[in-house]
């Protein structure tokens, strides 16, 4: 039966490693936004210069089709005021042709100012290229860090998976359904609680004496009678409680 009952903790060690792992893993995503946050903070400057740029490109384009529609908002009153036959037809196309030139004018002013905030920001990011290179090649690395970090997980939980199923394989069936029964009902999977100084150390309450003795002899499985774990005995503490 001590057999057994070591068999019992290394499986509920496995179990442990499993639990673990699954957790790791699943955090995976909210880990790898984390590097991206952070990174994102340390390029909050470059970015911004970067938006900058975008921001007085786009804008220029907008400005340049706008010149180019008051163009032919001009160009149409030449035409009309070549045609025009009476004073108020000629008055109306001059006031629109001068109107048209005006916006046309102030267009081209702001076209420039979009000019020198583009050039400037160019020449700024240009001017960084190194820093930002170096930024990328961190990030690059640290996410390739963290991808065969997380391979190694996988690859620990796989074989945690395996040695879980070669364990519970060796252990006889009803106490195999005992363990898989309590994990399953204990909110922590931990099936296995250390008895030590007369108590169980999943729930800390003593334990009767004559339960002590028979745990310590560990000739058969025996129970916590207030949390139902399978309780075992470590004659030279080495190690921490199954659970930890």
């Amino acid at each position: 039966m001590k057999a057994e009952l070591a068999q019992l903790i290394a499986l509920q060690h496995a179990d442990n490693n499993i639990r673990t792992l699954q957790a790791e893993i699943e955090s995976i995503p909210q880990r790898r936004a984390e590097i991206e946050k952070e990174f994102d903070q340390r390029a909050f400057e470059i970015r911004g210069m970067e938006e900058k740029r975008d921001a007085a490109f786009h804008q220029r384009a907008s400005l340049e089709k706008e010149i180019f529609e008051q163009k032919q908002r001009a160009d149409r009153a030449d035409r009309n005021l070549m045609a025009a036959k009476k004073p108020d037809e000629y008055t109306a196309a001059i006031r629109e042709a001068d109107a048209a030139r005006k916006q046309i004018s102030a267009l081209e002013t702001q076209v420039l100012e979009q000019m020198e905030v583009f050039e400037g920001a160019e020449k700024e990011l240009a001017e960084r290229a190194p820093e930002v290179e170096k930024l990328r090649g961190e990030m690059e690395a640290s996410f390739k860090a963290f991808d065969e970090q997380a391979r190694v997980q996988q690859q620990q939980l796989d074989a945690g998976r395996a040695e879980h199923e070669r364990l519970l394989r060796e252990l006889p069936k009803a106490t195999s359904t005992l363990y898989n029964r309590i994990s399953a009902r204990i909110r922590d999977g931990i099936a296995l609680a250390e008895a030590r100084n007369g108590a169980c150390m999943a729930c800390y309450m003593a334990l009767r004496p004559q339960v002590m003795a028979d745990v310590r002899r560990g000739e058969e499985i025996i129970t916590c009678d207030n949390c139902n774990r399978i309780l075992y005995y470590v004659s030279e503490k080495k190690a921490q409680p199954v659970g930890v």
